[in-house]
């Protein structure tokens, strides 16, 4: 039986712009109900539903089952954060495989009897809430993200090349054991669909270039995330490595 696949994904800048705007947690609600839109109308049922746990400015998306391609999360993913750049906002995210399964029997048993019906534990007047789910799909899509360079992309491991579908423009990461695919380039028409299905934004090319220029000029992002989000993704920002 193949490994869940599981997608990392989460907002770009948002704890430097949390502080300075609205637009950022808009866009982790636009993320939040891309994902909610997908699995309402495009994964309702089994055996292709996906499951997602947000995890601060971001989400864990987790299918039900393996599959041979990486198509659904690659489509998935670049649907998103199509979805997200619409709004002049930007997402990273990263795919990874693994097991993934129910913790909850394996806290202590003093904080499971305080949860009230809503899942949250009472602790006096506070509360506490619980991450009731984790596996090696989870921790091996952090793992990819955090060896992927800073920027707005979308990685695999490089080991996965074979499984990405043909119509993905991908490139080499430099000295990192990851690949990473061009979302704002590469037209493959499952995502098509999902954008249609649900009813996702749909930025052109030449939009998310012009929100991506502005966003570079307004934020103000360090230079290594300007730098390679550009050339990863093939943006028309012109800027040398050393400046």
């Amino acid at each position: 039986m193949q490994e869940r696949w599981g997608i990392y994904i989460d907002v770009e800048g948002f704890s430097v712009l949390y502080s300075r705007e609205n637009q950022v947690l808009l866009a982790l609600g636009d993320l939040m109900e891309a994902i909610f839109l997908i699995a309402e109308n495009c994964y309702p049922e089994s055996p292709d539903r996906i499951f997602a746990h947000q995890t601060g400015d971001g989400f864990a998306i987790i299918s039900e089952f393996g599959a041979e391609s990486l198509e659904v999360p690659i489509a998935i993913s670049i649907a998103l954060l199509h979805h997200v750049a619409a709004r002049g906002r930007f997402a990273k995210a990263s795919i990874g495989e693994g097991g993934f399964s129910d913790i909850i029997g394996c806290y202590p048993e003093r904080v499971l009897n305080a949860r009230t019906k809503d899942g949250s534990v009472k602790m006096g007047g506070g509360i506490m809430t619980l991450f009731p789910v984790m596996g090696t799909v989870l921790i091996n899509a952090v793992g990819v993200a955090k060896r992927s360079p800073s920027g707005a992309l979308l990685t695999v491991a490089s080991s996965n090349r074979t499984r990405l579908p043909a119509d993905c423009i991908v490139k080499e990461v430099a000295d990192s054991p990851v690949l990473s695919i061009d979302w704002i380039h590469s037209h493959l028409s499952l995502v098509s669909q999902l954008q249609v299905y649900a009813g996702l934004r749909n930025p052109s090319v030449s939009e998310i270039e012009a929100a991506f220029i502005q966003y570079v000029s307004n934020q103000n992002p360090p230079h290594s995330w300007v730098y390679s989000t550009a050339q990863l993704l093939s943006l028309p920002l012109r800027i040398r490595e050393d400046d």
